[in-house]
């Protein structure tokens, strides 16, 4: 787990296939704007480790990082997309050892769970946006899920593991809310800065993003004039 300040912020998950592909599952909750580069980074490091000192080339594995978001951060539809190395015209291929994937839970929509995939499935059964009745009904369709359901049913009835998850979901919702207000607070102090240096107000919004009246405002309440 990768931790910020004692508080669990997300979870790598290592493991290999039976064709000795490499997968690492990262999911993670706290957004970051860099994901794209950070998720190439690691992957990187992870084909590098497996070819040993004067091996050849040949002996690299194929590695596939997995990333599972609760945000978005693709600016595409749908929950689910796939990265390869393809030539510019988008036809062929490189290599099939790169693949990078992004799973973005804020996309998931509910539908009609006969018409589900096993990855429609499983994005549903995370997403907790599900009643009762349809997670007991993809849990019953999906022998894997049935099993993780089982797991999370006996984790919530351990009063101590119950309880460490609830902080956690704390932390996580005083994180959000201080990031926001510190951003609010920056761009402030950038709009009152450029209002001083008798920046002109068009400058200021497009700069800020923030609606003229806001500036018009913060301009009268510090007895700064406006320049058009």
């Amino acid at each position: 787990p990768e931790e910020e300040n004692g508080k669990v912020s997300a979870l790598d998950i290592l493991c290999m296939t039976n064709d000795e592909t490499q997968v690492n599952i990262e999911v993670q909750v706290q957004k970051r704007q860099n994901m794209g580069q950070r998720s190439l980074y690691y992957w990187a490091k992870l084909y590098q480790s497996t070819l040993g000192r004067g091996e050849n080339y040949e002996n690299l594995r194929r590695t596939v990082a997995i990333n599972l978001l609760g945000y978005e951060y693709l600016p595409l539809s749908g929950f689910h997309h796939m990265y390869g190395l393809y030539d510019e015209t988008g036809v062929h291929r490189l290599t099939e050892d790169l693949e990078i994937h992004f799973l973005e839970l804020p996309k998931v929509t509910r539908k009609d769970i006969r018409s589900m995939r096993t990855l429609d499935k499983w994005m549903a059964f995370i997403s907790n946006k599900l009643s009762d009745e349809e997670m007991e009904a993809i849990a019953m369709s999906e022998a894997a899920i049935n099993t993780a359901w089982d797991k999370i049913e006996a984790f919530m009835r351990d009063a101590g593991q119950r309880r460490k998850y609830e902080q956690r979901e704390k932390y996580e919702h005083d994180y959000v809310s201080d990031m926001e207000g510190s951003w609010k607070d920056g761009v402030m102090h950038v709009a009152l800065n450029m209002l001083r240096a008798q920046t002109p107000i068009a400058v200021i919004k497009k700069m800020t993003e923030m609606p003229e009246s806001a500036i018009l405002k913060l301009a009268k309440d510090n007895g700064l004039s406006i320049q058009g």
